[in-house]
């Protein structure tokens, strides 16, 4: 009591803090501490150049953002390094694409700092101050709601800028800041790889496959696999053995999945998938099915769904938040929606925030047009492909990189 005691005359009479609630604030406190002491950007004191600074091994989102952004800084020229720092919590660590570029010590004078903002304070105070003295410090961070939490702003003040994969995400920090909020996107390139086939992965040959992924790791409310479930009993018949639903999980837990499996227990044709795939694997799982399914209730972006688009699948997604930056009409289903309010806090999504309640009436429309009618199945595939082949390209996210480059240095040499 009296560890509580104290805190609670420290902060508020009113309010008792859980210990994670008080390890949060005491890291936020080191921070903004260890913050003043770290020495502010020196132009000319560092080689010019990124080090991008993260987990590039894992195999997670965080981690393909990672190996994105590197491919990125490879394809513009942009001097790199990487500087390999570890995610929080049990995760497999096994890309090694870009070992070749991981370094010891960070030489250039520019970190792109791939933390979220949740573990922040702790990252930030674990980091060496070599690591950020005397450079220009931006953070490359992913957001999913329209509102950037209040608790994370302390997190701003220890950076330069903040780069983000959509416009969503960079308007939703530009309401809490006035520094620089520049938008990076990615860049999907369809793997030139020899896929595995399905039987790889136990699934027949002779069905029409629809997909959907999320990962527990990224908050499974969010990602909103029950209403591709719901969609998909809606959309057809248990008597229909034409068609079929891969569910791939990562990070499963099995009591809540479990929960699923109840849902959909007289249908023969339901697939789960919960081992660990590797890029390659994953990238072949989407190419193999015929339609990926995304109800999710808000994107920071929507990696999944641009890599199916990239390959020519059909994608059906809701129509709300970063995903629609890549997305129209003419080349995804995209499923009408209402916005709710959360009800209550949800991982780090606090209550009174908003995000989109997919119609599965519409979703289940698509879900039948697609499967029965191959013309159209065709043309908003081919689309789909066309519109990220054109439009999330290395050209133009190379050159708004360098543009903002340029501005920093106030000089031409990188560029």
């Amino acid at each position: 009591m009296k560890l509580k005691q104290v805190f609670r005359k420290a902060l508020s009479d009113t309010i008792i803090l859980k210990l994670k609630d008080v390890i949060g604030i005491k890291n936020i406190r080191e921070m903004l501490s260890k913050q003043m002491e770290i020495e502010p950007y020196k132009r000319g004191f560092y080689p010019h150049g990124i080090n991008l600074v993260g987990d590039i091994r894992a195999e997670t989102g965080l981690g393909q953002s990672m190996r994105i952004l590197a491919g990125i800084m490879e394809n513009g020229n942009i001097p790199f390094d990487i500087k390999q720092i570890d995610l929080h919590g049990n995760l497999e660590h096994n890309d090694k694409t870009w070992e070749h570029k991981i370094a010891d010590r960070v030489k250039y004078d520019i970190n792109v700092i791939n933390w979220i903002p949740e573990t922040w304070a702790a990252d930030y105070n674990a980091a060496d101050s070599s690591l950020l003295n005397c450079r220009y410090n931006i953070a490359y961070w992913l957001w999913e709601l329209e509102e950037f939490p209040d608790r994370w702003l302390s997190c701003i003040k220890t950076v330069d800028e903040i780069w983000t994969p959509s416009e969503f995400i960079s308007n939703s920090i530009r309401k809490k800041t006035d520094k620089p909020v520049i938008t990076v996107p990615y860049v999907i390139k369809a793997a030139k790889n020899d896929y595995y086939d399905r039987k790889h992965f136990s699934l027949p040959p002779d069905k029409f496959l629809f997909l959907t992924m999320y990962d527990f790791i990224s908050i499974s409310e969010r990602k909103n696999p029950s209403a591709v479930i719901d969609a998909y009993i809606k959309a057809f018949p248990v008597e229909n053995k034409d068609v079929g639903l891969v569910i791939k999980v990562n990070h499963a837990e099995e009591k809540r999945l479990e929960k699923l499996k109840i849902r959909l227990k007289d249908y023969k044709n339901v697939y789960f998938i919960t081992n660990n795939l590797t890029r390659l694997e994953v990238d072949s799982l989407l190419y193999v099915s015929d339609v990926l399914v995304s109800l999710h209730r808000s994107e920071g972006f929507g990696l999944p769904l641009a890599e199916a688009m990239a390959l020519g699948k059909p994608v059906i997604s809701t129509n709300w938040s970063a995903s629609t930056e890549f997305m129209d009409e003419s080349s995804a289903c995209l499923v009408d929606y209402r916005l709710i309010n959360l009800k209550k806090t949800i991982g780090p999504y606090e209550k009174g925030n908003r995000w989109a309640d997919a119609d599965t009436e519409h979703a289940a429309y698509y879900m039948k047009r697609l499967c029965e009618n191959k013309e159209y199945r065709e043309k908003i595939g081919e689309n789909a492909r066309k519109r990220i082949e054109e439009n999330l390209t290395y050209e133009f996210t190379a050159g708004i990189m360098k543009s903002r480059l340029k501005e920093i240095y106030e000089e031409d040499s990188i560029c």
